[in-house]
């Protein structure tokens, strides 16, 4: 069998090639893909601590702190101290921000997200999505064992 038969192999190189479509698409408002989680994800989860934004996206909250920190330097979300909890912070878009994610990425990931879906034909996009969705479970099972 070819290595590039591989599902993990398959896997990687769609994912990157997605990745490649999607980064280029936020480049145009001047962000990377990462960020773009971010900020749509804080778009739709106001006021949420690093940790809660690290677990949606799926990133280690040490590489989350250094994307907060490079949006809170381009004025699109701030930090305010959590009143709840002394030692915490919570995210928030600014209106820089919050233009950015209504006006140009929500439509851009919608528009992205229906690009994508394109690719497979209708009747059997709700099994991958399915597919996904049991793959993605067994996989979190994997790595937290």
């Amino acid at each position: 069998m070819q290595f590039t038969d591989f599902w993990c192999f398959r896997l990687n190189a769609i994912s990157r090639k997605v990745s490649r479509l999607w980064t280029a698409r936020c480049s145009e408002y001047g962000i990377t893909a990462p960020q773009s989680f971010v900020i749509l994800d804080v778009n739709n989860y106001e006021g949420s601590s690093v940790k809660d934004i690290a677990a949606r996206i799926e990133l280690d909250s040490s590489a989350l702190t250094g994307l907060i920190d490079r949006l809170e330097k381009e004025n699109l979300v701030q930090r305010k101290d959590d009143p709840d909890d002394r030692r915490g912070t919570k995210i928030y878009l600014t209106e820089k921000g919050r233009d950015l994610a209504i006006n140009q990425l929500v439509p851009e990931a919608e528009s992205f997200n229906q690009f994508i879906r394109g690719m497979i034909a209708p009747e059997i996009a709700g099994i991958l999505q399915h597919s996904m969705d049991l793959f993605d479970k067994e996989i979190n099972k994997a790595v937290s064992s």
